[in-house]
């Protein structure tokens, strides 16, 4: 069964400022070589979502149905429902995630 894939709002902004920083630092064909790489492993989770590993910090809060896939150094965390995926947060894997994902759980009260 293919999964629809759902980028939610804040996942786009956190895109958009991927995107912004690989133009500026690196120039506009890496960006699309990168985004290449963005739609193969959106597909890729959309094929097979429970292929990707349960990140630590989410399994710590005992939520099992959250994954995670790598695309170079930028992590795509996903929720896994009965027939969808909804991607919450596209993060740099250098930035401390914890804190990440508390920033992310507060924007949304």
């Amino acid at each position: 069964m293919i999964y629809s894939v759902n980028v939610l709002g804040a996942a786009r902004l956190d895109y958009r400022e991927i995107r912004k920083l690989v133009r500026m630092k690196f120039g506009e064909n890496t960006w699309l070589e990168t985004e290449t790489h963005f739609k193969k492993m959106l597909n890729q989770i959309g094929a097979m979502p429970h292929a990707g590993a349960m990140p630590d910090e989410i399994a710590e809060l005992g939520l099992t149905h959250y994954r995670q896939r790598l695309v170079g150094q930028t992590r795509i965390i996903y929720q896994i429902t009965d027939r969808a995926v909804y991607i919450h947060l596209f993060v740099d894997s250098s930035r401390d995630f914890s804190t990440m994902l508390n920033q992310r759980l507060m924007q949304a009260r």
